[in-house]
């Protein structure tokens, strides 16, 4: 380092002052000194960093190592059971490894829930009297069919899945381009539908399939649809059996040559045939009513959340819904299914009770034309047996006052109990229409004469106006819309037939009628034939 001064003296620079000084000796020694000093200092921070590290791992980094590896292993087996260790220093790392343990049992309560939730699903959709399946709106490929397949149509759930094309494949060969035309019809609409057509099944049968659907997707495209196949061969075999029945009935009374017949069958299968509906009716509204529709968005809405199902579950507001709405759904479904097992058993004894009527007109068929002792009291209730089932429905009580010392007759089964039968059943409608009256029906059997039998028929109906007493067996003459007013005039000619007669009475509108159906008795009939055979022979 070089410094320069002037000297000045009296205001004058007499000379310069040079002053040089050489300090790199004296830096090299400072430099020395405190490069050992930051030396000593660095390895000491070293030592003592390791030092702190060791305990530090063993205090803080394997606690978190061992939590990090334990929430690892759980992420890959997907297995809630596991526990990570908990210290026994109570620090805070214990106290987050004991929260991280809690967690993982409220995780595991909840996926046992839903583990329970999902097998509910599934076994309340294998319960499900029919197959439920989810398919592309496109191919119709399906990607889920639930095991009611098996039964069905005897095919698992593996093979409807592999082939993208089973369901085309597996329609009746007669039924297949309608049933692919309505499908994309149905698809191109969006709206829910309901079809029938017919399958194969796995072991050739054919079966008659009803197909109840609806298009899922979003934004206006559809991605899916799901629905279900009711099995509905029963039904159509039922309705086969009866088509043949009245096809039967028909036959056999256009080979006996009595029209009348035929119509008075028909006329009580059709009574009959009513329950039947209103039973098939029932069981429709209750299947469109079902909760089968949302029971599907449920399943959809648990299928799309697959992926992250627990916190679905547990934190989506809808999700934390389901295992609830499940519950009910499931008890529902079970109240409806009774409700329609119940409906199909009296369908069920309706048609049994068309058998029974049927084959009781064919049996007083073959024998038409026929005299024969009656029993009075027995006809009526074959008359009343035949209308049963529109009693019950219609909720008409039936009051018999039968006269035990009544004598047979001597008529035409057939036709007597064709009387009868029209009788009863214009009685029931003639209540029907009067609905603020209580519907009671009073049927008397009791001898008229001693010669006579007299068969009262009273309704609490609407009664008959007096001008139409005398036109109401008149040939074409009818009160009713829809009648077309040859039943009575066919039952008084028929009773006329028998040497009997038929009669109205009635107090006027609204208050009732009677009808009076008079037979010749037995006995005296008898005697008479008795001495016309002796007088011939």
């Amino acid at each position: 380092m070089l410094r320069t001064q002037p000297v000045i003296l009296d205001r004058k620079q007499v000379g310069t002052l040079y002053l040089r000084a050489n300090f790199e000796r004296t830096f090299l020694k400072l430099l020395e000194f405190y490069g050992f000093v930051i030396l000593d200092i660095t390895i000491l921070s070293v030592s003592l960093a390791i030092f702190l590290s060791r305990r530090f791992q063993l205090v803080i980094t394997e606690p978190v190592l061992h939590l990090a590896e334990t929430a690892k292993r759980i992420g890959l087996e997907k297995n809630y059971a596991v526990r990570a260790t908990v210290s026994g220093r109570g620090d805070e790392l214990g106290q987050l490894t004991e929260s991280f343990n809690e967690m993982l049992d409220r995780i595991q309560a909840q996926d046992v829930a839903i583990s329970l939730s999902q097998q509910r699903l599934q076994v309340l959709i294998n319960s499900i009297d029919g197959i439920v399946w989810t398919c592309d709106p496109e191919k119709f490929r399906f990607s889920f069919v639930s095991r009611q397949c098996i039964r069905i149509l005897g095919f698992p759930p593996d093979e409807w899945l592999a082939n993208e094309n089973f369901w085309r494949d597996h329609l009746h060969p007669e039924d297949k381009t309608k049933a692919v035309q309505m499908r994309h019809e149905y698809a191109r609409i969006g709206r829910p539908y309901t079809c029938e057509y017919r399958m194969l099944a796995a072991d050739e049968r054919v079966v008659w399939i009803r197909e109840s659907g609806s298009l899922m997707g979003e934004q206006g495209k559809a991605s899916a649809m799901r629905g279900i196949f009711l099995d509905i061969t029963a039904k159509k075999m039922a309705e086969e059996e009866l088509a043949r029945l009245n096809s039967r009935l028909l036959e056999s009374s256009r080979m006996a040559g009595m029209a009348e017949v035929a119509t008075g069958v028909l006329h009580n299968v059709g009574n009959v045939l009513n329950s039947v509906s209103v039973s098939a009716t029932l069981v429709g509204e209750r299947l469109k009513q079902s909760k089968v529709t949302n029971l599907l968005r449920a399943s959809g809405m648990l299928h799309e959340h697959m992926n992250r199902l627990a916190e679905y579950l547990t934190n989506d507001p809808k999700g934390k819904l389901l295992p609830d709405y499940l519950v009910t759904a499931t008890n529902h479904l079970a109240a409806e299914q009774t409700e329609l097992i119940t409906e199909i058993n009296s369908v069920a004894k309706h048609i049994d009770h068309i058998k029974e009527i049927v084959a009781m007109q064919q049996n007083f068929a073959k024998m038409s034309g026929a005299y024969e002792n009656l029993s009075a009291s027995e006809l009526t209730e074959d008359a009343l047996r035949i209308n049963a089932a529109a009693f019950e429905r219609h909720r008409i009580q039936v009051i018999r006052e039968f006269d035990e010392a009544t004598p047979p007759v001597f008529a035409d089964r057939h036709k007597a109990l064709q009387i009868l039968i029209n009788l009863i059943s214009n009685a029931k409608y003639a209540m029907d229409a009067h609905p603020t009256n209580e519907k009671r029906m009073i049927i008397r059997v009791e001898p008229l004469t001693p010669d006579r039998v007299k068969i009262t028929i009273r309704d609490s109906g609407v009664g008959i106006a007096p001008e139409n007493l005398l036109k109401i067996f008149t040939h074409g003459f009818t009160t009713k819309k829809d009648g077309h007013g040859f039943g009575l005039h066919s039952c008084a000619n028929a009773a006329k037939e028998m040497s009997g007669s038929l009669t109205a009475q009635s107090d006027g509108i609204g208050l009732g009628a009677s009808f009076v159906l008079e037979l010749p008795a037995a006995t005296i009939v008898h005697r008479e034939n008795h001495t016309t055979h002796e007088g011939a022979s």
